[in-house]
C-alpha cells in the first residue's frame, strides 16, 4: 500500500465515523419520515440530504457473509451465526430482523388475566432495573462509526457477570430455551475487522462521502440556532456532531468520536453511564458497574419459574416483582451474552460499520420497553 493510499484509508474512515455519529446522534431516522409536520418536522431538503448520506455510508459495504466466514464484530453479532445450521456471520441487519420477528410473534404469558406457569420469567425489581441498563451500554458499544477497541482486563468479572445474568433468565425455561451460550466457544470471531476503507475505487467513494457528508451537515442548524430558535426537532448531540463534520471537510481539527462524557475511555469505561465523585461527573469503570451488579444479584433470588397460575404484579417505580414473557426473557438472554462476549478482555473491534444503526437503536427501544417492567 502506497503512502498516499495510506493517507486516503485514513481520511475515508475519519469523515466516515464523523457522518455515521452525526447520523446516530439524531436518536431516531427522523430523515426517513414522510409524513413530517411542515412546522415541526424536516424540510423534504434536509431529509434528502441525509437519506443520501446514509445510503453513501451503506453502499461502501459490497460483501454479503459468506459459509464459512469469521464474524467480525464490527459488521455481525460475535454470539450467534446465521440461523437454519448455515455457517456463516449474522449480520446486524439480520439479527434485528430475528429478534423483531420472535417478539411481534411472542404469545404473551396471560390466561384468563392469570400469569401461566411457563410461559414467563419472574425476577425481583432491583436485579431487573440492574441488568435493562446493560442493553443501553450494548446499544453504545454497537454505535455506527465507533472507533476501534480493544477491551482491557478490567472488564473481565462485568462480562462474567452479563453471561451469569444471561444464563440465569434461562435457566427457568429449562427445556423451553435453547442450548445455553458458552463465553469463549466461538472460534468463528475474526481476530480483526476488515476496514470500512477497503472498498473498490477509494478516491471515488471518499470524494462521494464527502459531497454527501457536506450537503447533510449544512442543512443543520447549529447548537446555537438551536437555542436560539427553540428548535428541538434536531438533538442537540447531532449538531454539535455536524460542527465536527464540516470541521473535517474544511480542514480544522476536529473529533471524529466524541463519548458523552469527556475522559471515558470504552476499553476501560462504560460507553455509557457515569459516577459523580466530589460534585464530578467521571467516567464509570467496568469494576464500579461489577460491584453493583455483584450486590444486587445477592439481595434476592435469582429469576424463577411460576409452579401455578396467579394474578400479574403491578407495574409502577419500584415494582418488587417483574414478570417477562418467554420470549423476551430469551432476547434479553442474548443480548446480555452479546455485551458479555464484546467486553470480554482483550477483545479487539474495529470501527463500527453503519449497518449496525438500525440494530442499535432497536436495542435502545426494547431497553426502554423493559424499563416499562419498573415504572422507568
Amino acid at each position: 500500500m502506497t503512502h498516499d493510499q495510506t493517507g486516503l484509508d485514513f481520511a475515508y474512515e475519519q469523515l466516515y465515523s464523523a457522518a455515521a455519529r452525526m447520523l446516530w446522534s439524531q436518536e431516531s431516522p427522523t430523515w426517513r419520515r414522510k409524513d413530517q409536520h411542515p412546522r415541526f418536522g424536516w424540510s423534504p431538503e434536509r431529509c434528502a440530504a441525509w437519506q443520501t448520506l446514509e445510503d453513501c455510508l451503506l453502499a461502501g459495504e459490497t460483501e454479503e457473509p459468506r459459509i464459512g466466514e469469521p464474524s467480525d464484530p464490527a459488521r455481525h453479532l460475535v454470539t450467534r451465526r446465521a440461523p437454519g445450521g448455515e455457517d456463516r456471520p449474522l449480520s446486524f441487519q439480520e439479527a434485528r430482523e430475528d429478534w423483531m420477528t420472535r417478539l411481534n410473534a411472542d404469545p404473551g404469558y396471560l390466561v384468563d388475566e392469570q400469569l401461566q406457569p411457563g410461559a414467563c420469567v419472574m425476577t425481583t425489581g432491583s436485579r431487573h432495573l440492574e441488568t435493562i441498563f446493560a442493553l443501553k451500554e450494548l446499544a453504545r458499544r454497537l454505535a455506527p462509526g465507533r472507533p476501534p477497541v480493544t477491551i482491557g482486563p478490567e472488564a473481565g468479572r462485568l462480562s462474567a457477570l452479563a453471561h451469569e445474568a444471561a444464563d440465569a433468565l434461562r435457566a427457568p425455561l429449562s427445556a423451553a430455551a435453547p442450548s445455553p451460550y458458552t463465553p469463549g466457544s466461538e472460534p468463528w470471531i475474526a481476530p480483526a475487522s476488515r476496514p470500512v476503507s477497503a472498498v473498490p475505487d477509494l478516491p471515488a467513494r471518499l470524494e462521494k462521502l464527502r459531497t454527501a457528508a457536506w450537503r447533510a451537515a449544512e442543512a443543520i442548524p447549529t447548537p446555537d440556532e438551536l437555542k436560539a430558535h427553540s428548535d428541538f426537532s434536531v438533538m442537540m448531540e447531532a449538531s454539535i456532531a455536524t460542527s465536527d463534520v464540516l470541521a473535517l471537510l474544511q480542514g480544522r481539527p476536529a473529533p471524529e468520536w466524541r463519548e458523552h462524557l469527556e475522559g471515558i475511555d470504552p476499553a476501560h469505561h462504560l460507553a455509557w453511564g457515569e459516577v459523580t465523585v466530589a460534585g464530578q461527573r467521571r467516567p464509570k469503570s467496568f469494576d464500579h458497574e461489577a460491584d453493583a451488579w455483584r450486590r444486587v444479584f445477592a439481595e434476592g433470588p435469582t429469576p424463577w419459574a411460576l409452579t401455578e397460575y396467579r394474578d400479574p404484579p403491578k407495574r409502577h417505580l419500584g415494582a418488587q416483582e417483574v414478570v417477562l414473557s418467554a420470549t423476551r426473557a430469551l432476547v434479553f438472554a442474548e443480548m446480555l451474552d452479546e455485551l458479555a462476549a464484546r467486553l470480554r478482555p482483550g477483545t479487539h473491534t474495529g470501527l463500527i460499520h453503519y449497518s449496525a444503526y438500525d440494530l442499535s437503536y432497536f436495542i435502545n427501544s426494547f431497553q426502554r420497553e423493559l424499563g416499562v417492567h419498573v415504572g422507568l
